[in-house]
């Protein structure tokens, strides 16, 4: 079968331009092709358009818009997401207007659809209480338990990525004081973070222990499961949750989150680092954040600071001694008094 205009072009965007002209990284390629992915199911199933069979002439606006609509009401994603589908989708137009400038019009009407305004939700973190309890959970006298204990510190300690900490190989640790590790994140964008000595000290045990420390293992990954292949998200989310149920079951008293994923280890990080006075800056060097912009987001949500700020700066209103509710059995005797 001769291949469409279409499928051509999406070939060469995925396979040439993404890796070749943009230097993305593979996860972004992945997102993308997702995207398409998706896209290529809605035009099969809801228009009746066979894969093999699509042309520019069916990738209209309004096509477009019923696509982002159906993911919305029949897949059942969120505003997020939907915004993501078509960041992928206008990134692919843009490139194929150059490529077929017959298409240019119908283009200009595909990047000219809004992203969908989404309400900012609160960034939720770990207090330093809860964190302690966290990390108590996972039993130490076992192999796993320990294995469990270095990925969860490691995640909070770094303030990594889910992908960073699954992509960590034994040569992205250095171990010599000082300890550090190398993280790779968005964009093959590499930065350097610092281990406090604790643990610097469970990672080692865990290295020697799985003999991750012998000659010719460098590029062997970190973290590995129990049939040696590297962790997938979801084998990290099960890890946390395993734990944090547990530690909401123990400690019925604590008011925990309401659940746990692998980035709210990374924004409890960046919270406890503003409250223990960190600047900004440090902090978005630490997570790998191209704009400050992006870091201050966790200014929004950490309210302790709000309220120390609020407290320095404000006034003493009532200047006169209060007296005490006991010296008064009477209500309307006690307020008589107050502001005498």
């Amino acid at each position: 079968m001769k291949q469409t205009d279409f499928a051509k072009i999406l070939t060469r965007y995925l396979a040439e331009f993404l890796p070749g002209q943009r230097n993305v990284s593979l996860n972004t390629i992945r997102s993308y092709r997702d995207t398409y992915k998706q896209m290529l199911g809605f035009f099969s199933s809801i228009l009746g358009i066979k894969a093999e069979r699509i042309t520019f002439k069916d990738t209209t606006a309004d096509h477009i818009k019923e696509f982002l609509v159906w993911l919305e009401k029949e897949r059942g994603i969120s505003i997020n997401t939907r915004n993501q589908r078509l960041a992928a989708i206008h990134s692919f137009f843009r490139y194929a207007q150059g490529e077929y400038p017959e298409i240019l019009h119908e283009s200009q009407r595909i990047l000219g659809i809004p992203f969908k305004k989404r309400n900012h939700s609160t960034v939720e973190y770990l207090t330093k209480e809860c964190l302690k309890i966290f990390l108590e959970q996972p039993d130490t006298s076992t192999k796993k338990g320990r294995r469990d204990l270095a990925v969860i510190s490691i995640l909070y300690d770094t303030g990594a990525r889910v992908q960073e900490l699954i992509d960590l190989k034994v040569c992205n640790v250095r171990l010599q004081k000082p300890a550090t590790i190398t993280l790779t994140g968005k964009g093959n964008k590499t930065r350097c973070v610092p281990l406090m000595d604790k643990v610097s000290q469970i990672l080692q045990y865990y290295m020697e222990e799985n003999h991750l420390l012998d000659n010719g293992r460098q590029q062997t990954y970190l973290f590995y499961n129990s049939r040696y292949e590297c962790f997938t998200r979801p084998g990290i989310t099960y890890i946390l949750n395993k734990y944090f149920k547990q530690a909401k079951n123990t400690y019925t008293e604590i008011i925990f989150p309401k659940t746990i994923h692998p980035h709210l280890i990374r924004h409890t990080k960046a919270i406890h680092l503003l409250e223990s006075g960190v600047n900004l800056i440090y902090i978005r060097d630490l997570l790998g954040h191209v704009s400050v912009t992006t870091t201050e987001i966790y200014l929004r949500a950490e309210t302790e600071l709000k309220r120390v700020a609020l407290e320095n700066t404000y006034p003493e209103v009532v200047t006169q001694n209060i007296p005490l509710w006991t010296e008064n059995t009477e209500l309307l005797q006690w307020l008589d008094d107050f502001c005498r």
